[in-house]
């Protein structure tokens, strides 16, 4: 099973980066599972209406190439990032009938469903199968930038637990 972690955040001290990081460690770790690690903050991206730059022809063909994804993100006013939103309407025609994750840190509690939007888009436009278990964080399940262990961890655990496990289910 060949996952695509895609980690969206371009801020430099992105917790969403850190969600995914951890997330990558344990499939590693946990399942022996071959993981594409992508962190957008080294790919160089474009509107549509501008030159397409090479990176993003690689990270469609790194798309397309997976078996399914866990999708990093952080809250923009109740949505998804801009840079998501590129990849997501330019690089992601092989992601159809695929299975996903979703990953996302907030500022505040109410945010959580943020994570809705990211669901339509991948349901809707490529007809995406989604792990029901979204691990959301806020600033506070963090001590500076690692995951302590406790209630985030544990998530954590049981995210990659499942998504591995039905995952798997899905490829046969």
């Amino acid at each position: 099973m060949k996952t695509l972690i895609l980690s969206s955040s371009l801020s430099p001290r992105s917790r969403s980066y850190l969600l995914c990081r951890a997330t990558e460690e344990r499939l590693l770790r946990e399942a022996g599972c071959e993981i594409d690690f992508v962190d957008l903050r080294e790919v160089e991206l474009a509107p549509h209406h501008r030159p397409r730059p090479q990176d993003m022809d690689t990270l469609k063909e790194r798309i397309t190439a997976a078996d399914n994804y866990i999708l990093g993100m952080g809250v923009h006013c109740y949505s998804v990032n801009d840079s998501l939103k590129l990849v997501l309407d330019n690089c992601c025609e092989g992601m159809v009938g695929k299975f996903f994750g979703i990953l996302c840190a907030g500022g505040g509690q109410r945010s959580y469903l943020s994570t809705m939007h990211l669901t339509q888009i991948c349901m809707n436009e490529w007809r995406m199968i989604q792990l029901p278990r979204v691990v959301y964080a806020l600033w506070k399940d963090f001590e500076g930038d690692t995951i302590p262990e406790g209630e985030l961890s544990l998530r954590l655990d049981e995210f990659c637990r499942d998504f591995h496990s039905i995952g798997g289910k899905l490829l046969r």
